[in-house]
């Protein structure tokens, strides 16, 4: 993840990753963990996205009696 949002989130759980007694390879493997989760997340809300701009598509036409 960008330094940027490390900065733009510091007073969230990058701070407390910074206070929190660990060793230093706990830390980064920490923070690795937390960027992959960020990169997850981030895929599943473009994936969802993308299913909302092409749904319009796959909807069926609505029957007018």
């Amino acid at each position: 993840m960008r330094n940027a949002n490390q900065n733009s989130l510091d007073s969230g759980i990058y701070a407390r990753l910074r206070d929190v007694q660990m060793s230093e390879a706990e830390r980064q493997s920490a923070v690795a963990a937390l960027e992959q989760a960020e990169q997850f997340v981030e895929a599943i809300l473009w994936i969802r996205e993308k299913f909302n701009e092409i749904g319009h598509v796959f909807l069926k036409p609505s029957l007018k009696h």
